[in-house]
């Protein structure tokens, strides 16, 4: 008697196939970079901006007030750009997990329907897929 080996799990052939793929880890060094700056340009806009209010309003000197605005613009741009990097780095850390994720059950799909349909029996374009018609033809 022959025993046949246990199904492998499924998590298990996922990761394995994830490695084949060689799609690099979502939390790699670099990205993580990005994602921390990201961060890091949101929290500094937001302070530059709550400290460019006061000082813009708590002078009559039109130069000083004029310091202040461009502060707060800085503040502004930087809250914007970090948002943008923010956003771009975690997206895509998860979209590539999504993709591979989709890509892989797919293709487990496709496993899974031509699995007792030898693909030589069907003729190429064939809409049928090789399932006989039993009703009438519309007329």
């Amino acid at each position: 008697m022959t025993s046949s080996p246990a199904p492998e799990p499924r998590a298990e052939r996922f990761a394995r196939e994830l490695a084949r793929l060689k799609i690099p880890d979502p939390a790699a060094a670099r990205a993580a970079l990005w994602l921390r700056l990201g961060g890091l340009l949101m929290a500094a806009g937001l302070v530059l901006g709550t400290v460019a209010f006061p000082l813009a309003h708590g002078t009559d000197n039109s130069l000083a007030q004029g310091d202040a605005l461009a502060l707060g613009l800085g503040g502004v741009t930087a809250a914007v750009v970090g948002a943008a990097l923010f956003l771009r780095f975690s997206l895509t850390g998860f979209l590539r997990f999504w993709l591979a994720r989709q890509s892989y059950d797919m293709e487990l799909l496709g496993e899974r329907l031509t699995a007792g349909t030898p693909a030589t029996d069907l003729p190429e374009g064939d809409p049928r897929n090789g399932v006989p018609r039993t009703d009438p033809a519309p007329r």
